[in-house]
This record gives C-alpha cells, structure tokens and sequence, in this order.
C-alpha cells in the first residue's frame, strides 16, 4: 500500500487534470526561482509532495550555458 493509499488522501489520479498541471506548474516554478543554497530543501519538499500524491517523484535537469 502506498503512503497515499495508508493515508487516503487525494492523489493525481483522482484530480481534474488542469489541477495537477497547475500544481506541477508551481513545482516548477518554485524549483526555478530557489537560490542554490535553498534548493536542495525545496527539492525535498516537492518530491515528497509529489509522492505523496501518488507519483513517481520529480527530476531535474540543469541546462548550462557559457
């Protein structure tokens, strides 16, 4: 049983899809805007919500530019 299951709350599945998009989008924007030295926790904390809410978890991918 997953953590969402044990803890019966509302996962991915059960929202209207412009709900999720919206909080990945935020997800998104919160990853993007966080100093360097603040990431890692807000990075913590939105996978852990992400899980919590029946997925897989989130990654990140940095683009460099020189």
């Amino acid at each position: 049983m997953s953590k969402a299951e044990e803890q019966q709350v509302l996962g991915f599945k059960d929202m209207h899809p412009a709900q999720a998009e919206a909080l990945l989008m935020f997800i998104h924007m919160a990853l993007t805007v966080t100093p360097e030295e603040c990431f890692e926790d807000v990075f913590d904390a939105a996978e852990d919500l992400v899980v919590l809410l029946g997925g897989n978890g989130i990654e990140v991918h940095y683009d460099v530019v020189i």
